[in-house]
């Protein structure tokens, strides 16, 4: 299980996702907490599966470009399931990269940070919210609300001008609105790929032999 949080002016957007073989992924839960508080222990609700094992969110990656400091300390507080994310200002070489925290003053400087190339992982998403439910695919649960459908097809992929050339971009569509749960996902992603996840079913293969 990952998560990913994007952080806004007084309340968390949030998504918990459980994940697979070849990137197969469910998201299992997602809502808004109201505090710091709330959302630790909303990231520490023990989920069971059918068999009966007990899971925990094994890594959250929380948007510290808004409220940076504050974000900064809760992954000091929590650090062994969170990490602070922010968005790449450019296009990356790889889906992402781990920094360090260097700001003086600050209890998190040394800490993990995550740098996220949100439109590396939106290509992700959008692909395999193209394949059939099973093996790859990218998969919410029955019954999911309106409201979360919306935000994660909040943007679509456009040609946009970037000086003398075109290039495509991940822009929101102009009849949507927010699309804050699109960012969880990039961020539950990424930290998908932080915990290994395209290499599981190697493991499982490596386990049977």
């Amino acid at each position: 299980l990952t998560a990913g949080v994007d952080v806004q002016k007084g309340y968390f957007y949030w998504s918990i996702r459980a994940w697979g073989d070849y990137i197969t992924s469910q998201n299992i839960a997602h809502g808004q907490a109201r505090s710091f508080e709330e959302l630790a222990d909303i990231m520490n609700i023990q989920y069971v599966r059918e068999d009966g094992t007990a899971m925990l969110v094994n890594l959250a990656v929380i948007d510290s470009g808004y409220e940076t400091d504050s974000v900064y300390d809760f992954c000091v507080e929590n650090a062994e399931w969170a990490i602070p994310g922010k968005g790449a200002t450019h296009e990356m070489d790889a889906h992402y990269r781990l920094s360090v925290v260097n700001k003086p003053g600050s209890r998190a400087t040394g800490m993990q940070l995550v740098i996220v190339d949100g439109g590396k992982y939106k290509d992700m998403i959008a692909s395999r919210m193209r394949k059939p439910n099973g093996r790859g695919s990218w998969m919410v649960y029955s019954g999911c609300d309106i409201d979360y459908a919306e935000q994660v097809t909040a943007e679509h992929k456009v040609s946009v001008k970037q000086g003398n050339k075109h290039v495509m971009r991940w822009i929101k569509k102009e009849s949507h609105g927010d699309n804050h749960y699109l960012d969880c996902e990039v961020y539950a992603l990424a930290a998908a790929d932080i915990c290994g996840v395209r290499m599981l079913h190697l493991r499982q293969e490596e386990a049977a032999e």
